[in-house]
């Protein structure tokens, strides 16, 4: 005789339940000001201009252009001894200073336009402008933090982008 027992929901069906149920928050209504801000800000010829110089950096596809870093050598030792442990704990030889200078110089620029890609006023000279028009359309709740304040402050739910 089989149990009459209900069997145990699954994981995506007591989210679900969840999710209708004590999960279910309403979104808080976005401020009235908000979009046409953003439209302003969107028009802005700094912020046209900085979406020409993203749109050149996501989609080129050229070779990449050499340039001349300095570096202390004191750190370009140390970068060279923390590779020769991280190589050899892998079992493959040290790729020289260069490649690891490249790699380095790449991913700071990657994180940049990444940064700047979602969050354009994570940039001072953009926050700076997104907070100006915040005071001028009389919405100062809707500014983002700047200066040293924006090295401990989170953003405000949901932020401005």
């Amino acid at each position: 005789m089989p149990e009459d027992k209900p069997s145990a929901p699954t994981a995506d069906e007591a989210l679900s339940a969840w999710e209708q149920g004590a999960g279910n928050t309403p979104d808080a209504p976005p401020h009235p000001k908000l979009a046409h801000i953003k439209s302003l800000f969107a028009a802005h010829t700094d912020v046209c201009s900085l979406e020409d110089a993203l749109s050149v950096a996501m989609n080129d596809a050229g070779d990449a252009v050499p340039v001349t870093v300095e570096v202390q050598p004191g750190l370009l030792a140390l970068l060279a001894h923390i590779e020769e442990l991280d190589s050899a704990r892998v079992g493959r030889s040290p790729a020289p200073p260069s490649r690891l200078l490249t790699q380095i110089v790449s991913n700071h620029l990657e994180n940049l336009l990444h940064t700047i890609v979602t969050n354009p006023t994570s940039h001072p000279h953009y926050a700076e402008l997104w907070n100006a028009l915040c005071a001028a359309e009389g919405a100062p709740e809707l500014a983002v933090p700047t200066g040293d304040a924006a090295d401990g402050t989170p953003p405000a739910d949901g932020g401005s982008f």
